[in-house]
């Protein structure tokens, strides 16, 4: 572990760079290539959209931990509106992020039982558990601040992917909602992260913290696509 401390903002611009060249970028995947291009077979498409699915229905129980977890007065408002957005598909009439995922999944010919009942591979089991573990053993600015790097690099890779869908498989721009939607929801949670990584991270021991957690999911995000 290096003993030198940036500042914040040499940091974050730091990480940045790094995450720029990491090796595991979901945009860069297999998966999205193969989708983009059109040679991903159906029966693939499903086995990821089932795997995947199973992080997509714990967000808005992720989201709400963190948001339980911060003890800044100014950024816990912050956090409540992405809770609420995560959340909003439980109100009677609403249509949150899982919901537009199911719809998806309808489109390729899942059922929400597919979805449900599935068989998880064991990245996608590390990734749930890994997930929800770091908000209960590391410092919640921590944990949001490692969004950069997590949530905060979807929003390439899901344009690509509701791009391929459409213009490869043929499906409908309502049908691939959950994917446009998450390349303007994504960008502004990773805007987040980076505001509270700047006031936060201030010693060396915390960026390490959260450098190492920020590129083990990272790891793990892109696994789950590995099918």
């Amino acid at each position: 572990m290096s003993s030198t401390t940036l500042s914040s903002d040499e940091f974050v611009e730091q990480l940045k760079k790094e995450i720029a060249t990491f090796h595991k970028l979901r945009i860069n995947h297999p998966f999205v290539k193969a989708v983009c291009e059109g040679t991903a077979s159906m029966d693939h498409i499903r086995t990821w959209a089932i795997q995947d699915y199973q992080f997509r229905a714990a967000v808005p129980r992720i989201a709400l931990l963190r948001y339980v977890a911060c003890s800044d007065p100014e950024f816990a408002p912050k956090l409540f509106e992405v809770a609420e957005e995560e959340t909003r598909g439980l109100l009677p009439g609403a249509t949150g992020h899982p919901d537009m995922f199911v719809e998806f999944a309808e489109a390729i010919g899942l059922t929400r039982a597919d979805l449900e009942n599935p068989q998880l591979l064991p990245a996608t089991a590390a990734h749930l558990y890994f997930a929800e573990l770091v908000i209960h053993t590391h410092p919640w600015f921590v944990v949001m601040a490692a969004q950069i790097g997590a949530e905060g690099t979807f929003g390439p890779a899901a344009a690509l992917l509701g791009k391929g869908f459409m213009e490869s498989y043929g499906m409908s721009p309502e049908s691939v909602l959950f994917f446009t939607v998450h390349v303007e929801a994504d960008e502004e949670h990773g805007s987040l992260a980076e505001e509270i990584a700047r006031r936060y991270l201030t010693t060396a021991n915390l960026q390490q913290q959260t450098r190492e957690m920020m590129f083990r999911r990272m790891e793990l995000l892109y696994d789950i696509w590995t099918i």
